[in-house]
C-alpha cells in the first residue's frame, strides 16, 4: 500500500460483458493489495442478502417423535429423510407459504416430484431427487410447509 489516501490506486471500469440474461462479467482494475477481496466479499454478501427464494421450512411426519427415529417399512431413518428434503429445490408460484401433504405406500420411492404432484402452488426443480425408499408394507405420511425468505 502506498503512503496516503491520495496516493491510492483508483480503479476504473475496464470491461463489462453480458454473458446471459442473469449473468454479467465486470472487470475493474487496478486495486491496492487486498482491496479486491474486500470489494468482492462485500458485493457477494449484498447480492446474496437481496435474493429471495423458497424452501421447505417445516416437516411433520406421522408417527415420528424426533429426528433420530426410524419409520417401519422405510429404508432411510428420519434424519436422512430430513437431509434429503433439505436438498429439495422448490418454488412457490403464488403465495408466501404452502402446505403439502404426501402419502405413499410401498414398495416405491418417494421423490421431490411427489411434492409438486400434491401442491398446487408448488413447483420443483429437481424432481428426480429421492427423499425415501419405502419397502413392501411400509407407508409414510408427511406434512411439509414451504415458505419464502
Amino acid at each position: 500500500m502506498q503512503g496516503s489516501a491520495r496516493d491510492f490506486l483508483k480503479p476504473k471500469l475496464v470491461d463489462s460483458v453480458e454473458l446471459s440474461t442473469n449473468e454479467y462479467r465486470v472487470v475493474l482494475e487496478p486495486f491496492e493489495r487486498g482491496f479486491g477481496h474486500t470489494l468482492g466479499n462485500s458485493l457477494r454478501r449484498t447480492l446474496l442478502s437481496s435474493m429471495f427464494g423458497s424452501a421447505i421450512t417445516e416437516v411433520l411426519i406421522d408417527g415420528v417423535m424426533h429426528e433420530f427415529s426410524t419409520i417401519e417399512g422405510v429404508q432411510e431413518d428420519v434424519l436422512d429423510i430430513l437431509l434429503n428434503l433439505k436438498e429439495a429445490s422448490v418454488g412457490l408460484n403464488a403465495s408466501e407459504t404452502a402446505t403439502v401433504i404426501i402419502e405413499k405406500e410401498g414398495p416405491c420411492q418417494l421423490t421431490v416430484a411427489d411434492i409438486e404432484a400434491n401442491g398446487t402452488d408448488v413447483s420443483v426443480f429437481n424432481p428426480e431427487k429421492v427423499i425415501a425408499t419405502i419397502n413392501e408394507g411400509g407407508k409414510i405420511r408427511m406434512t411439509l410447509t414451504i415458505g419464502t425468505g
